[in-house]
């Protein structure tokens, strides 16, 4: 079986707005109804991460449009909320983790990071920097480092059920932190986690003008 999880429970708070990012409307859509069109074709399950305080608010939304969507309630961290949703799944099968604050993953992206997954176990999207790096320390600049080894991660990342659920149980137990869900299959050893290319469209809406863009996207895509 392949089942997904949707992080979706983070307050927002760079977007400086009173209502959590998973509830933001994009053309008069939530944010988190992109996430499930783009990926229900894909898997036979889906958890959605929501805000505890918001979850009979997100249950209205999910009943009328996805009655099959579980809700979970989210945790402190991203993480947390991840946990608590991978908890509640058992059995084999794939795992895609995604950010409901990627709402324009792409279902050919969501296809090669699942067939990756299913030849090596691991797989995650990443975007070759083109920008000069710098390690900086106290605002000085310590040295220069290789873009040509560093690149930005993306969501869909996609997991054997039985890997990830293993990295993440030991993990928590230890109190490792870690913002990207590959980070924990790292800190037990496994060496295999494949990497494709992702999408430049496959943006995060993060601050203010991330929501400026996405509207932008959204009002092209319509014309064409």
């Amino acid at each position: 079986m392949k089942f997904l999880i949707l992080a979706g429970a983070g307050k927002g708070q760079r977007l400086n707005l009173s209502i959590p990012k998973s509830f933001v409307k994009l053309n008069g859509k939530v944010l988190f109804l992109y996430s499930i069109e783009k990926f229900e074709k894909f898997v036979d399950r889906i958890y959605l991460a929501l805000p505890e305080d918001y979850m009979d608010e997100g249950e209205k939304i999910i009943k009328r449009v996805y009655p099959n969507v579980i809700l979970v309630k989210g945790g402190a961290t991203r993480q947390d909320s991840v946990f608590n949703c991978l908890k509640l799944i058992d059995g084999n099968g794939i795992v895609l983790i995604h950010d409901v604050a990627r709402p324009f993953v792409s279902k050919s992206l969501i296809k090669k990071v699942i067939d990756g997954c299913e030849k090596y176990g691991a797989c995650i999207p990443i975007i070759k920097i083109t920008d000069t790096l710098k390690e900086v320390e106290n605002n000085f600049v310590k040295k220069t480092l290789e873009r040509e080894k560093i690149f930005f991660v993306q969501t869909p990342q996609a997991f054997k059920l039985k890997l990830i659920k293993e990295a993440y149980d030991k993990c928590m137990k230890t109190g490792l932190e870690g913002s990207d869900d590959s980070f924990f299959l790292e800190k037990i050893g496994y060496n295999k986690i494949y990497c494709i290319e992702g999408e430049k469209n496959n943006i995060k809406i993060t601050y203010k003008e991330d929501l400026i863009f996405a509207e932008f996207i959204l009002k092209k895509w319509e014309k064409e």
